[in-house]
């Protein structure tokens, strides 16, 4: 390949981690309520930053083939730039000061929840301009007559590399995180330390303020292949609106087409729930006693598991049905999710390898599948469709979830405002995430149990026979 693409490849493994691996990610839940916010409020955030990739992620892609993919690549890595700056320069509401003061206290916590909106909501259209550019790019770079047997490698090499980053930004993300661990660290080398919570909870985020410079330098190295420069002379305007129009027709396939609409509803109910778990997991490890510089070797437990489960989704798709895979799927999502039932002080933690297998499955048999039954010149609206579908979903679910802990914190919690406050970071606050956390599993199974019935009673068929074999090679 030309020079001017040849480093495409390396530079993708490097933005991916960049962009992807940060180190808030092992106490991100309880970092957002240490800055001040409610729980409620939390959710709302997670709302906002789902609806603004389901809303920006179709203009994206006609923007795409205006300026192209690597003008879009840069573009995210600046919206990654100014999400997190917003965060570096955020105000942390100290809820002591405001002793007395309940107005105050609430009128804090709204500012600084509106500034939030704006973080996410930048976040949210950051993930949506990344979304396929960055893999656009490194695809179209590889050489033309070796790209299948190129990609897998290229591939493989970035889940290898990935999860080594992601363990090392986790593991340092959750010790910076917690003044304890710092202060023991610092007198290690004669520092002398005293850093308390309000000034390390920022600390993680001061750290992925570098990883989006890193991004954002890796990005501007890329260059564009020739095949992908940009072609369409239609305006904005027009090109927007007619990627709506091919993806809304790729909903009416969906509709018309019972395996590919019964892959994409298995998503949508499985994912969200399980990707509300893995946005406030860092409260649930609170619930049941770990501390949060202890989060990051849980959550390096969780990587080394995606790549176990990455190794058995491939031997689990070649050598067994589909009827079994999904039955696989339902047991290890309903026992994950029944598991949160049922918090058990510090034990608890060994069922987590059931949701973090499962939700590697997920996507790994929805992939698979959803790929085996659609046609080429469809496949990426389709798969376009999949994620703004599965974005939707874990946005209501997240409204779900703080409209539940509000109502539980209203009938368990204080009448005094202030107090309410000061509530969602205590044992009260544990006490109403618990109980929140206990009525999940009602809801994975009926969603199991509808997805069942509409199955047999609608489309008449077992996944065996909605599924075709794959092709021989």
């Amino acid at each position: 390949m030309p020079d001017d693409v040849s480093k495409n490849p390396k530079l993708f493994i490097l933005f991916r981690i960049f962009f992807n691996c940060r180190f808030y990610y092992p106490v991100y839940a309880i970092l957002f309520l240490d800055f001040g916010l409610s729980t409620e409020q939390f959710a709302w955030l997670n709302v906002a930053w789902a609806a603004s990739i389901v809303l920006l992620e179709v203009p994206s892609g006609a923007l795409a083939d205006q300026i192209g993919r690597r003008s879009l690549v840069i573009f995210a890595s600046v919206l990654m730039l100014i999400e997190i700056g917003v965060m570096c320069a955020m105000p942390v509401v100290d809820r002591d000061s405001f002793a007395g003061d309940p107005e105050g206290l609430s009128a804090a916590a709204m500012v600084l929840f509106v500034v939030f909106i704006f973080n996410r909501i930048i976040s949210g259209a950051a993930e949506a301009a990344a979304s396929g550019a960055d893999e656009a790019l490194a695809y179209d770079s590889l050489p033309e007559g070796n790209r299948g047997s190129g990609w897998a490698r290229l591939t493989t090499n970035l889940m290898k590399w990935q999860s080594v980053a992601f363990i090392v930004v986790t593991l340092i993300g959750a010790c910076v995180y917690d003044p304890e661990t710092l202060n023991w660290f610092t007198s290690l080398f004669g520092g002398v330390g005293g850093f308390v919570q309000n000034q390390t909870v920022k600390f993680p985020i001061y750290l992925t303020f570098g990883m989006a410079i890193g991004a954002l330098i890796t990005a501007l190295k890329m260059q564009e292949p020739a095949s992908m420069r940009p072609k369409s002379d239609l305006p904005l305007g027009e090109a927007i609106r007619r990627s709506f129009k091919r993806t809304f027709a790729a909903g009416g396939w969906i509709l018309r087409t019972p395996v590919a609409l019964m892959l994409i509803l298995v998503g949508l109910f499985y994912d969200s729930i399980i990707r509300l778990y893995y946005t406030v997991g860092s409260i649930w490890l609170e619930v049941i006693g770990y501390q949060p510089a202890q989060f990051g070797i849980i959550s390096v437990a969780g990587s080394f598991m995606g790549i176990l489960a990455a190794i058995l989704g491939e031997r689990l798709i070649r050598n067994h049905t589909p009827n079994f895979n999904f039955r696989l799927l339902a047991v290890l999502v309903f026992g994950g999710i029944l598991s949160l039932a049922f918090p058990i002080q510090y034990w608890s933690v060994l069922f987590l390898p059931l949701l973090w297998i499962a939700m590697r499955f997920l996507h790994f048999f929805l992939s698979n599948y959803l790929n085996r039954v659609t046609d080429s010149e469809n496949r990426a609206t389709i798969l376009s469709f999949k994620g703004l579908t599965m974005n939707l979903s874990y946005g209501i679910m997240t409204w779900a979830f703080g409209l539940q802990t509000k109502i539980l914190m209203e009938k368990l919690g204080p009448a005094n405002p202030e107090a309410m406050l000061k509530a969602e970071r205590d044992e009260l606050g544990h006490q109403v995430f618990a109980e929140a956390a206990s009525w999940w599993w009602m809801y994975i199974l009926l969603a199991m149990t509808g997805l069942w019935l509409f199955r047999w009673l609608k489309i008449r068929k077992s996944w065996n026979n909605l599924i075709p074999a794959p092709k021989a090679e």
